[in-house]
């Protein structure tokens, strides 16, 4: 291993780290500088401040400061944008990173082979690839340094969440104090406040189709302040209508504590809304309401979607339904186009019969949800028992069996959770829409009037309706659409050969 003398008059970086917000408010900076200073000063290097590297509230427990500037850094020099001659400093090997021991051993060595020689501070030891060749004492050292930097992370990471899940139980039995509280909500008697009114506009707005943009310009158009007391920006707007505490849902870090807050709006309101909003998102055609099914069309051959484009024939405009997927060539499908006029006016005439609701057992809409959150009480509470074993191991093989299996674990309640929303969001829509198919069955005309004179509202209460339409040509003289509605239920409409009703 090459002595920090060795190092006299090459130029150093200084790489500081820290993942806790609190930390930045604290000496974190601070004292890796200083301590970096002194070594340079004591050894004889070129401490380069104005590129010192700095990775504010990175976690290095999941690798994320591998992506920041640290990662940005050793892309430079493997590039040769920065010579390979640098020497990085940083306070010590945690610094660099607490993922698992097989993954940080490949990234260290990873990093030592662009040329660089690392210092860490805390023990005064230059690591550079060739000091690593002949040295396997020296790599087992820094491969157990690089453990208990793990092993600590998880055990703090553990200890953290128990800690949440302390303050969750509490929130369960009585009120709490918390540091920030939604901007319609008192934060002394955790009430609602005389802004509550400004909230549920907004909300109604986006209940009534409109996207974050538009209801930022109508708030600030009203005069309504933002929670800052300022102008609305479209991020805020986003984060509002994100905020399960709509509903009266506290979220602790994870940890959901239902009915904490007087809710300004139903939880199935507040899913339907998030729903409307991730299909505004993705729609190739948002905000496009010459198109009533927009991101509710599929192509049955290749499953494109399938969206509205335009052809003029003797001075007039027609509309077609074409795959996504042959137009961009991005598939070999050769599904004909169907006439959007014909398609829309069989729809329409048909919604009122299409969205008459089977009647249904509670237990048949609810029943999958009530499946999935027992899955996911199970796997939470196995989960919960390793990571107990994590707190209290000895053994460092032990620990990251345990580990392991925890993240395993992990990503499975994710994958669950994912599976729950979606389903969740699908029955909450589709509640909204069976309290407005009474109206549709009074009077077939008034979707019909819609679909002429209030296109968005058009759209937005087809989307409630419809969970999506398949096109399907398979043959030259036959065409069906199949459409699914949320209640689950599929209808076939048979079309003729040019897509018109048949």
């Amino acid at each position: 291993m090459l002595h920090p003398h060795n190092l006299k008059g090459r130029q150093a970086i200084s790489y500081a780290r820290w993942s806790s917000g609190k930390q930045s408010q604290g000496d974190s900076l601070a004292r890796q500088t200083s301590n970096a200073k002194a070594f340079c000063s004591q050894y004889g290097l070129d401490l380069d401040l104005d590129r010192q590297l700095v990775d504010d509230g990175v976690s290095a427990f999941k690798g994320a400061n591998l992506e920041a500037s640290l990662g940005a850094f050793v892309a430079d020099v493997r590039s040769g944008k920065i010579p390979n001659d640098v020497v990085l400093i940083v306070e010590n090997i945690d610094r660099i990173t607490r993922v698992k021991p097989a993954k940080a051993i490949r990234y260290f060595l990873d990093l030592l082979d662009t040329g660089l020689a690392l210092v860490t501070l805390t023990d005064q030891r230059v690591h550079t690839s060739e000091g690593y060749d002949d040295n396997f004492a020296g790599l087992m050292m820094s491969l157990m340094a690089m453990q208990a930097a793990h092993e600590y992370s998880a055990k703090l990471s553990y200890r953290v969440q128990e800690a949440w899940k302390r303050k969750a139980e509490k929130a369960r039995a009585g009120r709490i104090k918390l540091a920030k509280v939604p901007f319609w909500i008192d934060r002394d008697t955790q009430e609602l406040n005389a802004r509550a009114s400004d909230a549920r506009l907004l909300f109604d707005l986006a209940k009534q189709g409109l996207g974050q943009l538009t209801i930022t310009r109508t708030l600030n158009a009203k005069g309504i302040l933002s929670p800052a007391g300022g102008t609305w920006s479209q991020m805020v707007v986003g984060e509002t209508l994100r905020n399960p505490a709509a509903y009266g849902t506290l979220v602790l870090r994870g940890e959901q504590v239902p009915g904490y807050f007087p809710a300004l709006i139903t939880e199935s309101e507040w899913l339907a809304s998030r729903q409307r909003t991730k299909a505004r998102q993705h729609s190739r055609q948002v905000g496009n309401t010459t198109n009533l099914f927009s991101r509710m069309v599929y192509c049955s051959e290749c499953g494109s979607s399938m969206a509205v484009t335009s052809v003029k024939r003797g001075g007039r405009s027609f509309g077609y339904l074409t795959c996504t997927g042959k137009m961009s060539k991005r598939t070999d499908c050769r599904a004909p186009n169907w006439n959007y006029g014909d398609f829309e006016r069989e729809i329409v005439s048909r919604i009122g019969f299409l969205a008459v609701p089977i009647p249904q057992e509670p237990e048949a809409v609810d029943g999958p949800v009530k499946a999935i959150e027992t899955t996911l009480a199970a796997l939470e509470a196995k989960r919960a028992n390793v990571l107990d074993g994590v707190a209290n191991a000895s053994s460092a093989d032990v620990i990251r069996l345990l580990t392991t299996q925890a993240d395993a674990i992990s990503r499975e309640i994710a994958l669950k959770r994912q599976e729950l929303g979606k389903l969740r969001e699908n029955n909450a829509r589709f509640r909204e829409a069976e309290a407005a198919v009474d109206d549709f069955m009074a009077d077939q005309e008034e979707i019909e009037r819609l679909a002429r004179e209030d296109r968005k509202a058009a759209q937005g209460l087809l989307g409630d309706l419809i969970e999506r339409i398949d096109l399907d040509s398979d043959s030259k003289t036959l065409r069906r659409a199949l459409v699914t509605m949320r209640s689950g239920q599929t209808h076939a409409i048979v079309f003729d050969a040019s897509g018109a009703p048949g």
